[in-house]
């Protein structure tokens, strides 16, 4: 297991765009650190690796971090995002929401986060935990040699 919260907030929205395009396919664009509007990544187009399905439209990709252990996703952590979602929905500019999270998310608050957003508009949501990205580092060498940042959290020999 990879310590994720001793990443901060900044390491951790760069690995999610690594993700974002190493595992998941895509060239997403990253906006400033701050003043991101709800979006610390986009993507228009189609895409097409989502378990086979062909989505397109304008998608949102946003990294939620936190800093405290063991910690699990609640829908309320979500309060700020939703109105910022609802924004980008009211605007175009979200059709579909991809969350990267490194905490830990359980499949009854999965989907009630996705109830939320279906209802303000959003199409297509997926939702990534910190279960998803873990398994992700451990299983894809070039995206540990990308973000080097996540070497000394995990147990060396999983590297």
């Amino acid at each position: 297991m990879y310590d994720l919260y001793n990443l901060g907030w900044n390491s951790f929205q760069q690995l999610c765009l690594t993700i974002t395009r190493e595992i998941l396919g895509q060239t997403v664009e990253s906006f400033l650190d701050s003043n991101d509007g709800g979006r610390d990544g986009a993507f228009v187009g189609q895409w097409n690796s989502f378990c086979d399905d062909d989505i397109s439209g304008r998608f949102v990709i946003q990294c939620k971090f936190t800093s405290k252990i063991q910690h699990s996703l609640n829908p309320s952590d979500l309060s700020d995002e939703v109105v910022k979602v609802k924004k980008l929905v009211e605007n175009g500019l979200c059709d579909s929401y991809v969350l990267m999270t490194n905490a830990g998310l359980s499949g009854k608050h999965a989907e009630r986060i996705v109830a939320i957003l279906k209802s303000i508009g959003v199409k297509y949501v997926r939702l990534f935990g910190s279960t998803w990205i873990d398994q992700q580092i451990r299983e894809n060498k070039r995206l540990r040699m990308l973000v080097p940042s996540v070497y000394g959290l995990g147990d060396l020999s999983q590297i």
